[in-house]
């Protein structure tokens, strides 16, 4: 952070306060330790004094930066990050990963000839950020995916529901019409015998011929 000072200037603290924001927003939320001006083998007693330190500079109530608020939510982010010790070594092992590929990319085309260390870190950076970039990516793809998959089976699982509830109405209609069922053939019945009966007396009517 300095002591304040420029060329031996004091700098008006509404200066440093509005420098404070601007510099943390321009750090991307993928980078906690920049963020925080830390260096990735902090420990978490590092972390705690740095966002103190920062934190007191850019809170909402203590600047009239605009976007004070939006700084103060990313250092409140990445301190809460960085003090999780699985989430440190998370990004520690990806920032690494991220090194390890850069660095395998530059086998076939090298650096950009007097690169410093700066810029190596930064190119690093950017490495680190195409890779989550693309982990988010496919995250969503297979949440996407996986919400489909969830769609079709729910559609199917209301479809089968649909048919059973077709097949329960269609069996309840067939058992509450089975009385007038009964009585129809029944009805039936009983005219058949009775045109039955109705032929054998015309039948025995009928005079016998000789």
């Amino acid at each position: 952070m300095g002591d304040g000072t420029a060329g031996g200037a004091e700098v008006p603290l509404r200066d440093r306060q509005h420098a404070e924001v601007e510099r943390v927003l321009r750090h991307s939320t993928l980078d906690p330790f920049g963020i925080l001006g830390l260096a990735t083998a902090c420990t978490a007693d590092e972390v705690k004094a740095a966002y103190r330190t920062r934190s007191r500079l850019i809170h909402p109530d203590k600047t009239d930066h605009g976007q004070a608020r939006d700084a103060f939510e990313r250092l409140k982010r990445a301190e809460s990050e960085l003090m999780d010790d699985e989430k440190r070594a998370s990004i520690r092992a990806m920032l690494a990963e991220a090194r390890r590929e850069l660095l395998a990319e530059r086998q076939t085309r090298p650096a950009p000839a007097g690169e410093t260390p700066a810029e190596l870190e930064a190119a690093v950076l950017a490495k680190y950020r195409a890779i989550m970039v693309d982990i988010e990516w496919r995250r969503r793809q297979k949440l996407k995916k996986s919400m489909a998959d969830e769609g079709r089976v729910a559609a199917r699982e209301e479809e089968v529901a649909l048919e059973r509830r077709r097949k329960r109405d269609a069996d309840k209609a067939w058992e509450d019409s089975r009385d007038d069922r009964v009585n129809s053939w029944r009805s039936f019945q009983a005219k058949a015998k009775g045109k039955a009966k109705g032929a054998a007396k015309k039948a025995k009517a009928r005079p016998t011929p000789y």
